[in-house]
């Protein structure tokens, strides 16, 4: 419903229209949701002003990932193997996010099965030709449009964080474990995660209020005591945003300049990375990727369908000895303890969330710094630690220099395990310090 207590019903009709009219040359959603939207605002609009004030996200239009089952629409996961799947129930976040009053209009178009960084049939809505990330491409494309004010994406190795990137929005990764996954398609069970893609700290606060009320109450409470910048420590991962492109470090830098003027207490911080990082995701992600999809791998007439990126790796998982797994698992522990022991020193992490501009869509690779990348694994340097270690971490977006330049850069934020309220309350502020200029 509109600010003033309106009804919904005008305003989704209107909202619909305009997805109608402009999503037809963005392609961000596979489904587009009008009746559900319609007969959900309808019912908004039949309740008792005290109910309908009493729901948190009353009229608040959202789109959800394809990933996530949200009935009545057909939530394929990007894949023409599942084209005929339609969930008899929407899955728990969905429907926390609907009895809350939030509006579902669309489901947004993934990667293969979230098998990828690119999402490559969305067409980037600021800087067209540039890719919109993924595999939570199509979420933060509807959020960068304006047509809502936040997405439901997942996040395996920075499915939220990368396309929030790109698109020059917020993206929020939470701990591991805090949102349920139940009737999302498992790709990486332990590095599976679910959040919100927004256009605002305030907004990813409010919707992650939400979906996990535990971990998010209404406010968090530290931040806002006394004076967080003389008391707030950061640990900055100045090598890391020394290897971004000059843009990106470029932007970065003055962000960082702008909470040291601030008061805020800096210091420098080595993140563990490759090659042990490397290894560690490769095995991980392809291993449990190969016991999630089992029952496909065991039918080859339906594995032949799959695409390659989704078959290999399915295949290359199979093939990982049970050993070698268990290896990789302990390695994570310990790639967890270490950024354990960083937060016991500071309260906050800061690193990129990627180290380019949003890449051109059909890039095969990535030159940075002289060098030529591989666009997934560029894209998914500073942001698949975090899914390993589980902690929460924020996309938030930067201005750059070059007025031209229609592409936003991105930092991140990552704090402990379990602090999620308390890094959401840190990062709104730290949004509102970096627009005052």
């Amino acid at each position: 419903m509109s600010p003033d207590g309106g009804p919904a019903r005008p305003l989704i009709e209107a909202l619909l229209q305009r997805i109608g009219r402009e999503d037809p040359s963005i392609h961000a959603l596979s489904a587009r949701m009008e009746q559900s939207a319609l007969a959900a605002a309808e019912r908004l609009d039949a309740l008792a002003p005290a109910l309908r004030g009493a729901l948190p996200l009353a009229g608040m239009p959202v789109v959800v990932k394809d990933l996530i089952d949200t009935p009545p629409a057909a939530c394929r996961g990007g894949l023409d193997l599942f084209s005929d799947w339609y969930p008899a129930a929407p899955a728990e976040a969905v429907r926390r996010l609907e009895a809350a009053g939030a509006v579902v209009v669309g489901v947004a178009e993934t990667d293969n099965a979230g098998f990828g960084v690119r999402t490559a049939q969305v067409r980037h809505p600021r800087a067209p030709g540039h890719t919109v990330g993924g595999s939570s491409g199509g979420s933060a494309a509807a959020v960068a449009a304006g047509w809502v004010p936040v997405a439901l994406g997942t996040d395996t190795g920075g499915s939220i964080r990368i396309p929030a990137a790109c698109c020059g929005v917020v993206g929020f990764k939470p701990t591991w474990g805090r949102v349920p996954v139940e009737g999302v398609r498992t790709l990486v069970a332990s590095l599976d995660h679910v959040g919100p893609i927004a256009c605002d700290v305030a907004t990813v606060r409010r919707v992650q209020q939400i979906l996990d009320p535990d971990g998010v109450p209404a406010r968090a409470g530290t931040p806002r005591d006394g004076n967080l910048w003389g008391q707030l420590r950061i640990g900055i991962a100045a090598s890391r945003v020394a290897e971004c492109d000059p843009a990106t470090s470029a932007a970065i830098e003055r962000a960082v300049e702008r909470l040291a003027a601030s008061g805020v207490r800096l210091a420098s911080v080595d993140l563990p990375g490759d090659p042990l990082l490397d290894r560690v995701h490769e095995t991980v992600f392809c291993h449990e990727a190969a016991q999630a999809w089992r029952a496909v791998l065991r039918d080859p007439q339906r594995l032949a369908r799959l695409p390659p990126i989704v078959r290999d790796t399915l295949l290359a998982g199979a093939s990982i000895a049970p050993g070698v797994y268990q290896a990789a698992m302990a390695e994570r522990v310990r790639l967890r303890d270490t950024v354990d022991r960083l937060l016991d020193s500071v309260d906050l992490l800061l690193c990129p969330t990627i180290p380019v501009l949003a890449p051109r869509v059909d890039a095969r690779q990535v030159r940075l710094r002289g060098r030529d990348h591989g666009f997934t694994g560029l894209l998914i340097r500073d942001t698949r630690l975090f899914n390993h270690t589980g902690h929460p971490a924020l996309a938030l977006p930067l201005p750059v220099a070059d007025p031209a330049d229609l592409r936003l850069a991105s930092l991140q934020l990552v704090a402990a395990a379990g602090r999620d309220g308390w890094l959401l309350e840190a990062a709104e502020a730290i949004e509102a310090l970096l627009a005052d200029r």
